[in-house]
């Protein structure tokens, strides 16, 4: 009789844990939604804003000219190019600086996530930072850490790795002002010349079923050619827009406007295959708690079984003892 309980208690919890794990897949599925729709918006905001790249430099995007003017701003200039050497503050307080030698300090500004229950994902992305982190040292180069996601913070807290910049704090519902403000102090530091390059690490959405992890080279900032062709013109060959106040002072706010935006789809990306994963953990933890009951109610239906034939052979046995 006790064995039969247990397992009928058995069979209670794997049926709640069903429950669980059916409504959190359900829940992602929905936020999958949702943030599909804020990602696609997202990035039309940023295919937007590099439209308005040829008229503010100019000229087509890859051109020497292009490559002249966005030499003088202190996020985009390539090494090894002339470049504005003043120190006069633009428009957003970024500083033209003289172009910097090719140094060994890159800054790793990793995507994670702030929930588990999320399959492989984390594991993921953890892992391509170490090994990308491994990599850069055989090259003798020195790396330090920005971190989104409370999980990845856990992470090198336990390997004793420091994190400079930190934010723990971030879902689906993160906003654009709370990126923007550690986009602030990755920038404050490049500007500064405390590290040579920022590389973000985080998962690229394919599908709900396929996603990746990509590392990919945020600072110095360069601007996709294959999306913006060259200014617009009026038919007699004048320019079909005026940059006001200067293309100079209008650069010095795209920029930083663009990184910001390129770090903003990155960072939903990130979520909706965290979110991608999280939906399939579920589905698969549901579908093994399904087994599980099966499996749970067959032993059950044996247990009784042979409980009740050993009761009908102790009654069957005491019955024919007192006619004797």
């Amino acid at each position: 009789m006790a064995k039969t309980r247990q397992i009928r208690k058995r069979i209670t919890s794997v049926r709640n844990i069903n429950k669980i794990t059916r409504t959190m897949e359900k829940v992602a599925q929905s936020k999958i939604m949702k943030l599909s729709a804020r990602f696609v918006d997202a990035k039309a905001f940023r295919a937007n804003l590099l439209r308005l790249l040829p008229e503010a430099l100019g000229a087509a995007p890859g051109s020497l000219d292009a490559q002249e003017a966005l030499a003088g701003q202190p996020l985009t200039a390539p090494r090894g190019v002339a470049s504005d050497t003043s120190q006069a503050d633009t428009p957003n307080g970024y500083s033209r600086t003289p172009p910097r030698e090719k140094g060994g300090r890159v800054l790793l500004f990793v995507v994670t996530s702030s929930r588990g229950l999320c399959g492989g994902y984390n594991a993921k992305v953890l892992a391509a930072t170490r090994a990308r982190m491994e990599e850069l040292a055989r090259e003798g180069r020195q790396t330090s850490l920005a971190v989104l996601g409370r999980k990845g913070l856990s992470f090198f807290r336990y390997h004793n790795q420091p994190v400079e910049i930190a934010l723990a704090d971030i879902d689906e519902n993160v906003p654009f002002l709370k990126l923007q403000g550690a986009l602030d102090q990755v920038v404050e530091r490049y500007v500064a010349r405390t590290v040579d390059e920022v590389e973000l690490v985080s998962t690229r959405y394919l599908t709900k079923i396929a996603q990746d992890v990509r590392i990919v080279r945020l600072l110095p900032f360069e601007f996709p050619k294959t999306t913006v062709a060259a200014p617009a013109r009026t038919k007699t060959g004048e320019p079909l827009y005026y940059v006001e106040p200067s293309r100079e002072d209008v650069l010095s706010a795209l920029v930083p406007m663009a990184v910001a935006a390129e770090l903003f789809c990155s960072v939903l990306e990130a979520m909706l295959g965290e979110h991608a994963q999280r939906s399939l953990a579920m589905r698969s933890a549901s579908d093994n708690a399904d087994s599980m009951t099966k499996r749970l109610t067959r032993t059950y239906n044996r247990a009784r079984q042979a409980q009740i034939t050993s009761e009908m052979i102790e009654i069957i046995s005491g019955s024919e003892g007192g006619r004797e």
